[in-house]
């Protein structure tokens, strides 16, 4: 079925008023649709007929929010910044959208739903793993990254991160009120737990 632009607006506006509206409660579950109408400035029916159903306009919502992140993060990769201050504004606005953002909101992009599953794969795949080799590329010519790490076995590493935020959703509950802890894990992502560096793999006897 064709989509004309007037649509298209009408459902941007819609995922924009719930946005809002979700971003405002501790509790998404009791955002009605109603309410989501009223702040769009729409009728329920027209909720309705563009979504189907309040779990799809959900969904449309965490998508929304992955896209906001993703452009934000392209914009900065591709930006004339030293490497430095891309990680660091990439990793603060990310913490900056979490802190605003509703807790259920956050665990649907971490979660196993059949419908965001696939699509946060698919963004992965095609969005994010550009972005991360880009930004190594970027890291090791600047003299911040190691040239002899190998980029699949950082794309395997935060696999096993994403696979393991999956397995054990109840990390993330209350992370928007503990923002120690995501520093806490973030600094463990990039920097690991030893102090001093150690020769972990030195031949026997040496």
């Amino acid at each position: 079925m064709k989509t004309n632009i007037g649509d298209t607006a009408r459902r941007q506006k819609i995922i924009t008023a719930a946005m809002e509206l979700f971003r405002r409660t501790h509790d998404v579950r009791r955002v009605s649709l109603e309410a989501i109408a009223g702040e769009a400035r729409v009728s329920p029916t027209t909720i309705y007929n563009n979504f189907g159903n309040r779990e799809t306009l959900v969904f449309e919502v965490v998508k929304e929010l992955i896209r906001t992140i993703i452009d934000r993060n392209r914009a900065l990769v591709y930006s004339d910044l030293p490497f430095p201050q891309k990680l660091i504004s990439i990793i603060s606005g990310k913490m900056a959208i979490m802190d605003k953002m509703n807790q259920e909101i956050i665990e649907k992009m971490v979660s196993q739903d059949k419908n965001i599953t696939p699509f946060i794969n698919e963004i992965f795949q095609k969005e994010i793993k550009p972005l991360w080799k880009k930004m190594m590329d970027d890291g090791i010519k600047q003299g911040y990254v190691d040239p002899s790490i190998d980029l699949d076995m950082l794309f395997i590493y935060l696999d096993i991160l994403q696979t393991g935020f999956r397995a054990k959703p109840e990390i993330l509950k209350g992370f928007t009120e503990n923002m120690d802890a995501v520093k806490q894990l973030t600094r463990l992502m990039f920097y690991g737990f030893l102090k001093k560096e150690i020769d972990l793999f030195q031949k026997e006897g040496k």
